[in-house]
């Protein structure tokens, strides 16, 4: 028992040592330690408890920021876990003097001005960790940016060319058939065979390893998600994995990562899922023959970031990991997340650009909405553009007020405009509702103005009324149709805006490639975060938000007013969310 005290004293005098040893590229390693570290609750809660400047809990950014820049101590970490154990299965109180001890020595070695500074120095709990590769080489080579429906070539053309949308089904394919190593996936829904099939044949023709999951629910409600799920369960083996994830919330992740340690490491992000209605370009009537499927089935409004790079992928496998691999479920097993940043190729630009990754539950600080998106908004110039599928965080909602009150103050203006999924956009939670001033009076259904309203107290009636008209619905294309063929057959196709997508062009910086739906219910879900500074790709972006918002034909307020059958009233919400999202 003293021996594992007196090692234990030794590791941590160590952690004060400013030895200046060598960065570590290690990340696998360095993951793997930090998981074990967060997950050992007695060490990393007296490590919490000792660093009592600390305000909020150590992240596993700010660890792995850590462990890169001290990788001595990395080893040493895993004896101390090791001798802890040993000292657990000695006895109950055995352990609890150990850990009494462990308590003390922690207070009086880390609360010490060299090791407050060094943690300091690394990582704030709401600030991204940087990786790095040797010699400053970029993180990640190449991004590219994909959208399943028209797009403008130059968003700042009033007479800019029309791009075709992308097949963002063949965008899945050709990035799984690039696999020669393995492949780590998580989604969802799932019913597309094609990408069933691609995975299959790259394990069975190229021996390529495949980790998979799909939402455990899904795959109860829907037939066809259950068929996939049984097709590929069938080739079960230690290479080739498909894991029903039961999610305390929604498994809601739509990520693909291929290779992560070889030269062909990239990771796929995309905002929709492996399914017809989301990246089929042929929309809910695939089965009819083309000359007779109606305008109307076409895929849900979707985009694809493929990022080439290992970095991104191992950071992404990491996480995976923790879903696929070790099963932990919701927000009080997954450790807080913290963030990550990783520089790209300059290609002649004057800074690299950057992507920021960090994934819920417990993204963050703990609370994504809070720690990465109202910081987002609160420390950006400039215009702010949005198309979302579902928004409704009351933290982000206050941003906004907050956002508009200081721009108004700087600069005389608000520049805020948006695309919304029609239904979701006129739910009584709706941030796109509360933003045109309006409130949905539920036992009625109506909706009216609120004299009280926030934004109207930021930007006064007039700039409440040039407001609401860039606050929009989606084009006429989306939406639920009803056709019948010659022979009287009865046959629906819906669409959706499915985007989760925040833009803000002065800056260059964009959210990208995004699960997660700006809303409460997402913290308890497992979602993709990605924040891209990148000048070519956030102008693409601002090509397809701009063919959406040009080509809506009606504002939130214009449409309440359809659903009121009447006029609002000339005097000009705050709600709670209730959706229970079950997206495709």
């Amino acid at each position: 028992m003293m021996k594992s005290l007196r090692f234990f004293s030794f590791l941590f005098v160590l952690f004060l040592a400013l030895s200046g040893q060598a960065l570590s590229y290690d990340y696998p390693k360095i993951f793997d330690t930090t998981y074990k570290v967060m997950t050992n609750k007695d060490l990393y809660k007296a490590l919490n408890e000792a660093l009592i400047q600390q305000k909020t809990p150590l992240t596993q950014s700010q660890i792995v920021f850590i462990l890169q820049n001290k990788p001595e101590y990395i080893p040493l970490v895993e004896q101390a876990l090791s001798r802890m154990a040993v000292s657990q299965s000695e006895s109950p109180e055995a352990y609890a003097e150990f850990l009494k001890t462990v308590k003390t020595e922690l207070k009086s070695l880390v609360q010490s001005p060299e090791f407050l500074k060094q943690i300091e120095n690394y990582a704030s709990p709401t600030n991204p960790a940087l990786l790095t590769l040797p010699g400053d080489a970029p993180g990640y080579r190449a991004m590219r940016l994909f959208v399943n429906h028209p797009h403008l070539q130059n968003p700042t053309d009033p007479q800019s060319k029309v791009l075709p949308g992308d097949d963002l089904r063949q965008v899945v394919v050709d990035f799984i058939a690039g696999a020669e190593q393995e492949i780590w996936y998580n989604v969802f829904d799932f019913d597309l065979q094609v990408v069933a099939e691609a995975l299959k044949n790259q394990h069975l023709k190229k021996n390529v390893k495949v980790h998979g999951g799909i939402d455990a629910g899904t795959i109860a409600a829907r037939s066809e998600v259950k068929a996939i799920f049984d097709s590929l369960a069938s080739l079960e083996s230690a290479n080739f994995k498909t894991v029903a994830v039961n999610s305390v919330g929604l498994n809601h992740q739509k990520i693909i990562v291929r290779d992560p340690f070889g030269p062909r490491a990239a990771v796929l992000f995309l905002s929709g899922n492996f399914t017809q209605s989301c990246i089929g370009p042929e929309g809910d009537l695939v089965q009819l023959p083309p000359e007779k499927r109606p305008v109307y089935s076409i895929p849900n409004a979707n985009h694809a970031l493929i990022i080439l790079g290992s970095l991104p992928a191992q950071v992404t496998q990491a996480e995976l990991r923790k879903t696929l691999e070790f099963k932990i479920r919701g927000q009080s097993q997954y450790p807080i997340g913290g963030s990550f940043k990783i520089f790209g190729n300059k290609q002649g630009a004057k800074e690299a650009p950057y992507i920021i990754l960090s994934f819920s539950p417990k993204g963050g600080d703990g609370d994504v909405n809070k720690s990465i998106f109202v910081p987002l908004i609160q420390n950006t110039q400039g215009p702010i553009e949005a198309v979302h599928f579902a928004f409704s965080s009351k933290q982000i909602q206050e941003a906004l007020y907050q956002r508009a009150k200081r721009d108004m103050d700087e600069r005389g203006r608000f520049e805020f405009r948006s695309v919304g999924d029609t239904p979701f956009a006129l739910r009584e939670w709706s941030v796109f509702l509360s933003l045109s001033g309006l409130k949905k009076d539920l036992p009625t259904g109506k909706y009216y103005v609120d004299a009280e309203a926030p934004i109207l107290q930021a930007l006064g009636s007039l700039g409440v009324t040039n407001l609401q008209q860039n606050i929009r619905t989606a084009p006429e294309v989306y939406g639920e149709r009803h056709f019948r063929l010659e022979d009287g057959t009865a046959l629906k196709t819906t669409s959706k805006i499915h985007h989760k997508v925040f833009i803000f062009p002065e800056e260059s910086l964009a959210v990208l490639g995004t699960s997660f739906n700006p809303s409460e219910n997402a913290e308890s879900n497992n979602e993709q975060i990605l924040i891209v500074k990148d000048k070519r790709i956030v102008q693409q972006a601002r090509g397809f938000f701009y063919y959406l918002f040009n080509n809506s034909q009606k504002s939130v307020t214009q449409e309440a007013n359809r659903r009121n059958l009447r006029a609002l009233p000339d005097t000009l919400g705050d709600d709670n969310e209730s959706t229970t999202e079950r997206d495709q």
